[in-house]
């Protein structure tokens, strides 16, 4: 779950995604993989039938969380399709509009909350309570599209692993999250660079820390965006074309590491409201699902094996 900024989407080239990423039961059509036994003496029923992807966090805690195949797939093969989850502009140019925060407040409370169970940076940086957002892991494929219907998800991922991707939780010596000790008070929280350390200078003008709260919500989220955002070429936004730049956030996409040029087994198409994954080459039952984001990202330091020096 590291890495940045947007990444360029080619009409029907391999677009380079922008982000790293780096979650069970979507939308009544994507089922866990379960193991119950018919009780004794019960019409049979057949077998659930074994899933095919699997979300769990990567065994590099640094590397965020991950998804794997548990069967094979040719090449060519779609892994899955699914809708946009948040769009946005987000100009080149820093004095450009960018507006991820002001799109992300107008979402519905359960689009937000399905962004918080696949995205716990960007919870934190709102001041979602830490185990609200770990409780909407389970949407993380919420928003897949009816072409993916079929496709059983098993998602492995914990409300530990949920909560240790989150700046304001710490890790014990057993690698277990630990709560901070102060509970955070407002929007923000005091987990954003120690905001309410600085209560004392603010309390001059009513209402100055919840300005400064925002404000900071508001980095902390365009910072998310740039991380893990698609950059979309102006016929794939919902938008009309200009000198701005749309890109998009997805659920279960964005979960997919990054490996460079080569190394990497998928790539993504994106087309109006969705993205689609497919296989570059056959890939066995077993691997991790991995793309290449944009070679020009900036800040971006690849994790994977391709660049891990030995």
């Amino acid at each position: 779950m590291s890495g940045d900024i947007v990444a360029a989407v080619d009409n029907g080239v391999p677009p380079r995604p922008a982000e790293d990423n780096v979650r069970d039961s979507i939308k009544g059509e994507v089922r866990s993989q379960t193991s119950e036994a018919p009780p004794s003496g019960a019409a049979s029923t057949p077998p659930p039938r074994p899933a095919d992807l699997q979300i769990r966090l990567n065994d590099d805690p640094a590397l965020g969380f991950c998804v794997y195949v548990l069967r094979p797939y040719r090449r060519g093969e779609r892994l899955f399709e699914e809708r946009t989850a948040l769009e946005a502009t987000h100009d080149a140019h820093r004095d450009g509009v960018r507006n991820v925060y002001e799109r992300y407040c107008q979402q519905s409370a359960e689009r937000r909350r399905a962004l918080h169970g696949s995205f716990p940076h960007l919870a934190w940086a709102n001041g979602v309570d830490a185990r609200e957002a770990a409780e909407a892991r389970n949407l993380v494929g919420s928003l897949l599209t009816p072409t993916s219907k079929n496709l059983v998800i098993d998602n492995r991922l914990t409300a530990a692993d949920h909560m240790r991707m989150r700046p304001d939780w710490g890790i014990d010596e057993h690698s277990v999250p630990v709560m901070p000790p102060t509970k955070p008070a407002s929007r923000a929280k005091a987990a954003l660079f120690g905001l309410f350390h600085k209560r004392a200078q603010q309390e001059s003008s009513a209402g100055s820390v919840e300005d400064e709260a925002e404000r900071r919500a508001r980095a902390e989220t365009l910072d998310w965006f740039s991380r893990y955002a698609f950059r979309l070429k102006p016929e794939a936004s919902f938008v009309k074309p200009g000198g701005n730049h749309q890109a998009a956030v997805y659920l279960l996409t964005d979960l997919i590491n990054h490996r460079c040029g080569g190394f990497q087994n998928c790539r993504v198409s994106a087309d109006v409201g969705t993205i689609a994954v497919l296989a570059l080459r056959d890939i066995a039952a077993g691997e991790e699902v991995t793309i290449n984001y944009s070679k020009d990202v900036k800040d971006f330091q690849c994790k994977g094996e391709c660049c891990v020096k030995k």
